[in-house]
């Protein structure tokens, strides 16, 4: 497999601008150096990248950080109290949801554990600050108008995110034993994201894409337009603006920087 160094990575970007820069200014003659400022042309000792490597390990623990952010999300959901009433079943779907995510937790966790990795068992940082915490900000304002609906719809997003985030991992990881589970964990995020789809357009009208006459945006369909897309998933929840739209946040699989790299712990 092809290990990624992110100070190799890093440094691409930046190495034909400082090449320019340290061939116009070298050090004056005559100059001395400063021990509180920096002279001109004097270039200061650069920090250290920590050299990691985009391992199986790696990407099988942010794979598990992918899965406790789901469990996160679902027991936050519950937590509200909205899953009532005509959402109900949607409660009783969430709580079997959240409990497959905690068996894939568990054996991707396993799989880090035999690669001689520690497992991860907390949601991705990154995933919460830039995606989940802001959407469940807008999802419980007090002027949302319907926060049980907007549950679902999250729900649904993520289950996506994770179904894609296991189809680009499946591509990187170096034994066929861990493609192997990565898609079979794949398939059920796939399931679930469709059990959900019908919950927000349920009947035979909503098994293949469609669109909303209202809002002209794509319906929830059970089977995608097509297989597997690895694109930005949109979300739109929350109450209405001024304006009377609504906010949309857009999901992304975890990239470079919010990978779970061996240094990064839970605590």
């Amino acid at each position: 497999m092809n290990r990624y160094s992110r100070r190799h990575v890093l440094r691409l970007g930046g190495l034909s601008a400082a090449g320019v820069l340290l061939g116009s200014c070298g050090k004056q003659s005559g100059v001395e150096e400063s021990k509180n400022v920096t002279a001109v042309g004097v270039v200061p000792d650069a920090e250290g990248l920590a050299n990691v490597e985009v391992s199986d390990v790696v990407l099988l623990r942010t794979a598990a950080s992918l899965e406790f952010n789901a469990i996160e999300t679902y027991d936050a959901a519950l937590g509200l109290g909205v899953l009532t009433g005509a959402f109900a079943p949607a409660g009783e779907i969430a709580k079997r949801l959240r409990d497959d995510h905690l068996g894939h937790a568990d054996a991707i966790n396993e799989l880090v554990a035999k690669l001689g990795g520690t497992p991860f068992t907390c949601g991705n940082p990154r995933i919460n600050e830039v995606y989940l915490g802001p959407a469940l900000a807008l999802i419980t304002d007090v002027a949302n108008e319907n926060p049980a609906l907007d549950v679902v719809v999250l729900a649904h997003a993520l289950e996506n995110l994770a179904a894609q985030t296991y189809q680009g991992v499946v591509t990187l990881l170096s034994e066929k034993s861990l493609r192997r589970a990565a898609m079979g964990i794949a398939q059920d995020e796939a399931r679930h994201a469709a059990v959900l789809a019908q919950s927000l357009n349920p009947g035979v009208l909503g098994v293949l894409p469609s669109v909303d006459d209202t809002t002209g945006k794509p319906k929830a369909a059970a089977v995608p337009g097509a297989f597997g897309p690895l694109t930005p998933i949109s979300v739109t929840v929350g109450p209405k603006n001024a304006d009377g739209t609504r906010n949309s946040l857009i999901l992304e699989t975890p990239s470079l920087n919010s990978l779970i790299y061996d240094d990064v712990s839970c605590a």
